[in-house]
């Protein structure tokens, strides 16, 4: 632990430092790049960037960007180089694409590397394609004091935004329209894209006008209790019902119901800031588990949504976005909103570090639930000895015997039957 301060009476959450487990890791580059291929990130072994690419090397703490290096265009013959660039200083902020596109990059490197604290090093041709060349479990020495009070700056910043208490819970949970003859149709024919149902404004496929989109989403009233927001997302399915006048499409959700078209259930924390920590616990309690259940399009939506750790920082707090639409089936809901609330309440309690086990991370990405089974009863008796868990033990029980009990979730049924709605 790298920082605890006292602040207005009590503590802020201490800055952690690199789990010695993930700086092993990182010491073999090819497990680096591994993790993060594992991850989506495209990736790269060659040393030195080739002709018209660029070199960067990002330093930072978390998700925060403390100094980025850049190398400027070297002179070549015959495409190649005839030496290796120097690399300069990026005045930040930056409104260039490229450099947005590799902090991003960078920062997801870090997480998916088990990380808190380094560089990474990528190389860059344009706004629309960079490859990381590995992740460094350490800032360059010359630089580390003074990356080191830039973070604790930030940090101090970071914990004064929000409480660090959990004041609400949402969500906007994605599906479906299937007709009869098993095509999609569009959620748009029926639905506005603002209100409590609307439509998602993606557009998955170019083909589609601007006005055509394919995917209905939810967005119920937010809530401290988390039987309260299940009962607004099941008064939210009640209105849809009232606006998708055609009785013979099916509403589908899970992770891809059509392909092509993936589709989410964010979880939205209200008075509480999206650190790595939280992110790992998240993923550790609520991602890895419902594995067990998720459908073959829940693999395929891994291809491009549904990382590990995948948050969005909002003002109220923030969302977290791994998930897929767990519309599926109502007990998952409401077991998935209690438990997140445990989750977040309880974290500093919680000792799950699948991040730090390559064949847990591994079991998660390609979808092996048996290899996930022995995890899910040890996370659920942890979860059961904490104090919290007594407010939730129906709910919270009957979700784990779910997902302990099923093959698969049942993504494929039309969701109304499932919810009693039909």
């Amino acid at each position: 632990m790298l920082l605890r301060k006292q602040q207005d009476g009590g503590l802020l959450q201490p800055m952690t430092a690199n789990a010695k487990e993930a700086v092993e890791y990182l010491r073999k580059p090819e497990v680096g790049r591994w993790l993060l291929r594992l991850s989506g990130i495209p990736v790269t072994s060659g040393k030195s960037a080739p002709p018209g690419w660029r070199t960067y090397r990002i330093s930072l703490y978390q998700d925060h960007v403390l100094e980025i290096e850049r190398s400027a265009e070297s002179p070549q013959w015959l495409l190649q180089r005839l030496a290796e660039p120097e690399l300069e200083k990026v005045p930040l902020p930056s409104q260039d694409p490229e450099i947005n596109l590799v902090k991003n990059v960078a920062a997801r490197s870090l997480y998916a590397a088990g990380v808190d604290a380094g560089q990474v090093t990528i190389m860059a041709a344009s706004a629309h394609r960079v490859k990381v060349v590995r992740v460094d479990p350490d800032w360059p020495m010359h630089s580390a004091d003074h990356h080191l009070e830039k973070a604790r700056q930030w940090w101090e910043a970071k914990m004064a935004v929000h409480k660090q208490q959990l004041a609400s819970l949402g969500a906007d949970p994605e599906f479906a329209l299937r007709k009869p003859d098993g095509s999609m149709a569009l959620a748009s024919d029926y639905l506005r894209v603002n209100g409590t149902v609307g439509c998602d404004t993606t557009r998955y496929r170019e083909e589609l006008a601007m006005h055509q989109h394919p995917v209905a989403e939810l967005r119920p009233a937010p809530s401290e209790d988390p039987d309260e927001l299940f009962f607004h997302v099941r008064d939210a399915l009640q209105l849809a019902g009232k606006k998708i006048s055609n009785p013979a499409l099916e509403w589908v959700a899970g992770g891809m119901p059509f392909a092509g078209y993936p589709i989410g259930g964010h979880i939205h924390f209200g008075g509480v800031t999206p650190t790595y920590s939280l992110r790992r616990k998240l993923d550790a309690y609520l991602a890895m588990p419902l594995v067990l259940v998720e459908d073959e399009g829940c693999l395929m939506r891994r291809k491009r949504y549904g990382f590990l750790g995948d948050v969005r920082e909002k003002e109220y707090g923030f969302e977290y976005r791994t998930l897929p639409s767990w519309l599926v089936h109502p007990d998952v809901t409401r077991g998935l909103f209690h438990l997140a609330r445990l989750v977040v309440t309880s974290a500093e309690q919680l000792q799950a570090a699948p991040h730090l086990q390559l064949s847990l991370i591994k079991a998660y990405y390609r979808g092996e639930k048996s290899a996930l089974i022995p995890y899910v009863r040890r996370v659920w008796k942890e979860l059961s000895e904490l104090p919290g868990y007594t407010l939730s033990r129906v709910h919270l029980d009957r979700y784990f015997s779910y997902l302990l009990m099923h093959d698969k979730w049942p993504a494929s049924v039309d969701l109304r039957k499932t919810w009693g709605l039909v």
